[in-house]
């Protein structure tokens, strides 16, 4: 079992999985750092399991060593203030009106969150050091949290490494097909104004995303986060991307899978983190 500690780091509570091993290391390595995002009405403690798993590979003589670190979203665990607000529309509208507003804020906010983790949080692990310990940075994340990683990846070219599991790019197709399907107002529930925000933060992703090693999973049954809305995505990484897919970055439905975790995602996630995080550097600039 992997070691793991509670960590506060510029008002953010971190579970840290992998630090004491690091720090019994006779000899130090390298490291590399993954974050891994829970999803809407989550934790952080759910993901616990991936980050042991990830952490596992660390026996295997690695290159680097990996480190896994998790917080709770904005409004989620720990962070809780308003509980309607995690909520949906609910059953003609009798929810959250909000919803759209508040999951957009909330996963937005947890992209910027690891991108202001990465500025300082080596100091926290190791103490103040000249030069950086880190030579890969990572971001994944589960359903909501897997929102959160394309839009952290897209906006951070320090993480070169991302793994969205059962998330989407496309946040307004999502919502408009929930929306559709609950005969709700658009102009109420998704109002233009706001739309034309998502639209400007989320144009270009696949430019953004070019030379990422970028893993997409999703569920064959999924039907709360259905793959088919990554479709457009994958279609222009297929022109832009710098990498091969299959090797570089890859999109892979998961069999008999819905909106959940199964084994097959654990042992993609520890293949593409063993290739891409622990085994040969890896940076975007080298693919410029």
């Amino acid at each position: 079992m992997t070691s793991k500690q509670l960590i506060p780091v510029a008002g953010h509570p971190l579970t840290v999985y992998g630090l004491e091993e690091y720090k019994a290391l006779k000899v130090k390595k390298p490291v590399a750092i993954m974050f891994a995002l829970h999803g809407r009405l989550q934790n952080m403690s759910k993901m616990e399991d991936i980050c042991q798993a990830l952490c596992s590979l660390n026996n295997n003589n690695t290159e680097r060593h990996l480190i896994v670190i998790t917080f709770d979203h904005p409004n989620h665990g720990g962070r809780l203030v308003h509980k309607p607000s995690n909520q949906d529309w609910g059953k003609n509208g009798q929810g959250n009106p909000f919803h759209a507003q508040d999951m957009w804020n909330m996963y937005n906010e947890s992209s910027n969150t690891v991108s202001l983790l990465i500025d300082v949080v080596e100091d926290y692990l190791f103490g103040p050091t000249q030069q950086s310990r880190v030579q890969v940075w990572g971001v994944m994340g589960f359903s909501m949290g897997g929102h959160s990683t394309f839009v952290a990846a897209a906006n951070d070219p320090r993480i070169t490494v991302a793994i969205p599991i059962v998330g989407t790019a496309d946040f307004l197709g999502l919502l408009t097909a929930r929306l559709n399907a609950s005969s709700l107002p658009e102009n109420e529930y998704l109002p233009q104004k706001f739309q034309q925000v998502v639209k400007q933060k989320m144009s270009n992703l696949d430019h953004r995303l070019k030379n990422t090693k970028l893993l997409i999973i999703s569920g064959e049954k999924d039907k709360l986060v259905p793959g088919f809305y990554n479709n457009n995505l994958v279609k222009k990484l297929e022109l832009t991307h710098s990498g091969k897919k299959g090797q570089d970055w890859d999109f892979i439905i998961v069999p008999d899978c819905g909106h959940e975790w199964k084994p097959l995602m654990f042992d993609l996630s520890r293949q593409w983190c063993q290739k891409w995080m622990l085994g040969t550097s890896t940076s975007r600039q080298a693919h410029l």
